[in-house]
């Protein structure tokens, strides 16, 4: 089965030529446009594809829940395609590469990027094989601001972050008492349904970092709502690019709904590639595609991307990381020093030093799983993929202390009140991240 996926070049608000400034009004405006394009109707004078893809023989697949009934193969399945609405994108499958080619023909390339369907894997951390059964006191450091935070009230409420990652234990004693948004993004692009069901995780390592991000009393930012897609195979910890745009576009029609339009909204990606293995046509037309993406979530919905750079060591990064939208992460110990593994040098796409900032991912105590008693699980693991949700958390703190921190506006907060440290940019960034 071969999939692509063509994201809009342009911005909806670009398109729909509007200079709201207002995060409120703004989603209000995107999710009217999902509306429309979710009909097939035009937006902004861009036509939906959807009449041209039923006329190739391409079945239009709808989001709805399993049924005992739904035993068809995925090789049995008739040509495809799944609007996301919310980034303005077209998700297409077929086993048939002439029809594959016919419906990128029947894309625009004025309008649109056409991407192939390419894998993505999770930055591969250090995990201590020590596991302990009791929570982990006073782990964040005066410096970081967080006991600064929760003594005067600021723990993180009314701000959402989204995670993609494994998933995420719900029912981790550090994670029962919140409601924790969760959906499971099938392997196969060609399955209809995001899974809504209680959040598990048999990998441990999302579970992992959505307790550094909102752990009852470990996490940073303990009273923030966190999203969860998973979307990362827990035994092989890769992904594909449209089981990515998949959860990102079911977090930002979540982010645009009534009970959230106006809360600040941080994403937290501890996943990328490196292009290195790629063709030279594929890594082109995959980083247009990627970044209009990002620039989706921070041009449109006022999101901020918080990405881990990645755990090659100098050097070396991972996209999305790099990307100028995007807040790219390192690593540091808790004595500040820089870590082996963390990564960093110049973007290829700007030329500018990364990572933008760093966070603790060092022996980062946080959850694990739970065995078969019930009883829930810690350890320590190391990598950028824990110091991305520790500047996920500092950030929630920054936004619930202050709604008008959205977007790029925290994302320059952030980096505006960094503490310094010694080391060169390209192993630090501006310095660590902190709630002042």
């Amino acid at each position: 089965m071969s999939t692509f996926i063509a994201f809009p070049k342009k911005s909806k608000l670009e398109i729909a030529n509007t200079e709201i400034q207002s995060t409120e009004d703004k989603r209000q405006l995107l999710w009217s446009s999902v509306l429309k394009v979710g009909a097939g109707l035009a937006f902004g004078g861009i036509t939906a594809p959807i009449s041209a893809l039923i006329e190739l023989g391409f079945s239009q697949m709808k989001l709805r829940q399993p049924t005992a009934t739904s035993s068809e193969s995925i090789a049995e399945q008739t040509p495809n395609f799944m609007p996301l609405n919310s980034l303005g994108a077209y998700l297409v499958n077929s086993s048939d590469e002439q029809k594959i080619g016919d419906a990128q023909k029947s894309f625009d390339k004025s309008d649109y990027i056409i991407v192939p369907d390419v894998q993505l894997s999770l930055s591969e951390p250090i995990c201590s094989e020590r596991v302990s059964w009791r929570a982990k006191q006073g782990q964040w450091p005066l410096k970081s601001g967080v006991h600064k935070a929760h003594n005067t009230g600021v723990t993180g409420a009314g701000v959402l972050v989204g995670v993609l990652d494994t998933g995420c234990d719900a029912d981790h004693v550090q994670l029962r008492q919140k409601q924790i948004d969760f959906r499971y993004v099938p392997h196969h692009s060609e399955s209809e349904d995001l899974r809504e069901v209680r959040g598990f995780d048999v990998n441990g390592h999302g579970t992992h970092v959505c307790g550094i991000i909102a752990g009852n009393h470990i996490g940073v930012a303990p009273d923030a709502d966190l999203m969860v897609a998973a979307v990362i195979e827990s035994e092989t910890r890769k992904t594909s690019l449209s089981r990515i745009v998949r959860g990102l576009d079911w977090m930002l029609a979540q982010i645009s709904s009534d009970a959230n339009v106006s809360k600040p909204a941080i994403i937290s990606m501890s996943l990328g590639f490196i292009t290195e293995y790629l063709t030279e046509s594929v890594t082109n037309s995959l980083m247009e595609g990627v970044r209009r993406l990002i620039s989706t979530l921070v041009e449109d919905y006022d999101v901020l991307p918080i990405v881990a750079i990645g755990n090659e060591g100098p050097g070396q990064m991972r996209a999305p990381g790099y990307f100028p939208e995007t807040l790219s992460v390192g690593a540091v110990d808790f004595r500040h020093k820089p870590a082996d593994f963390s990564g960093g040098g110049q973007s290829p796409v700007d030329r500018k030093t990364q990572p933008n900032i760093v966070g603790y991912g060092v022996d980062v105590f946080s959850c694990l799983e739970r065995n078969t008693n019930n009883r829930s699980a810690y350890t320590c693991m190391s990598g950028t993929s824990m110091a991305a949700p520790y500047v996920a958390g500092i950030a929630a703190l920054c936004a619930s202390a202050d709604t008008k921190f959205q977007g790029e506006a925290l994302r320059q907060h952030l980096l505006n009140t960094v503490l310094p440290l010694q080391a060169g940019e390209n192993r630090v960034g501006a310095g660590l991240a902190r709630f002042t």
